[in-house]
C-alpha cells in the first residue's frame, strides 16, 4: 500500500509539473542545452523533484496512521531535507543560486540529520578516519561530507533519461532489503516510501525524458537515499 500510494502521488505531482510546457512558466525549463550530462535537444521541465518530494509525504501521513513512531522519522527526514530541496528548486527556478551555496544548504541538511534524526556515520573500517567519527564533533563532519558529497553526485549524474532516478530506485531497493534481512521496520518503510516515489517520477523521465529531477529533486534524492544508508 505504502510504495503504490507514493508512486501514485508522485506520478500525478509529476504530471502536473510537466503541464508547464504549455502553462508558460519558461522558469522551470532547462533551456541550457550545453554540458557533457545534458542530452536533450529541447529545453525540458526541471522541477520532477516536487513530485517526489509529494509522494513522500504522502507516504509519511500513511505511516504517521498505520506506524506513528515510523511517521514521525519520516517527517523528520522530510524536514531535514528542506534546506537541500529548496535550494536547489531555487535555482532551477530563478538559475541565480551557486553551487556552492547549495552545497551549504545540503550540509545543513546533512547537519540537521544529524541533530534530529541521530544519523550518524560512525564506523568506516577505513584506518585513521575510524579515530576520527570515534569523536562525536569527528563523526558529524565526516557524516557532513558524505551526505553533501552523495547529493551532489546524485545531481551530477541528473541530465540523461532515466540515470539518476533508477540509481536511487536501486540503491533504495538494496537498502530496503538489508532492512527486511535485519528486521529494521524503519528502513524497509522509508526505501519503500523512496522506491514508490521515484518510480512514480521515473515513468515520466524514462525513455522520453519529458521532465527532469532538477537541482532541488537531484539533492533531495541524494540526501534521501544518503541518510536511509546512515540510518
Amino acid at each position: 500500500n505504502l510504495l503504490l500510494l507514493t508512486c501514485a502521488f508522485a506520478f500525478a505531482i509529476t504530471f502536473w509539473a510537466l503541464r508547464t510546457r504549455s502553462s508558460g512558466l519558461l522558469r522551470a525549463h532547462d533551456n541550457d542545452l550545453s554540458g557533457p550530462q545534458k542530452f536533450h535537444e529541447q529545453p525540458v521541465p526541471r522541477i520532477g523533484g516536487v513530485g517526489i518530494v509529494g509522494g513522500i509525504a504522502a507516504g509519511a501521513a500513511l505511516l504517521s496512521w498505520q506506524q506513528p513512531e515510523v511517521g514521525r522519522m519520516a517527517w523528520l527526514l522530510l524536514l531535514c531535507a528542506l534546506p537541500a530541496f529548496a535550494a536547489g528548486l531555487a535555482e532551477d527556478l530563478t538559475k541565480s543560486v551557486s553551487p556552492s551555496r547549495r552545497l551549504l544548504f545540503t550540509a545543513v541538511s546533512a547537519g540537521l540529520g544529524v541533530w534530529l534524526l541521530g544519523a550518524v556515520i560512525t564506523y568506516t573500517a577505513i584506518p585513521g578516519v575510524d579515530w576520527l567519527v570515534a569523536l562525536p564533533a569527528g563523526a558529524a563532519v565526516v557524516t557532513v561530507l558524505a551526505v553533501t558529497g552523495v547529493a551532489n553526485a546524485v545531481n551530477i549524474i541528473d541530465g540523461f533519461n532515466g540515470l539518476a532516478s533508477m540509481c536511487g530506485v536501486l540503491m533504495l531497493a538494496c537498502l530496503g532489503y538489508v532492512g527486511f534481512q535485519v528486521d529494521d521496520m524503519l528502513i524497509v518503510m522509508l526505501a519503500a516510501a523512496g522506491v514508490g516515489a521515484v518510480l512514480g517520477f521515473f515513468v515520466w523521465n524514462f525513455p522520453l525524458g519529458l521532465i527532469f529531477l532538477g537541482d532541488g529533486g537531484a539533492y533531495f534524492l541524494g540526501f534521501y537515499v544518503a541518510e536511509v544508508a546512515i540510518l
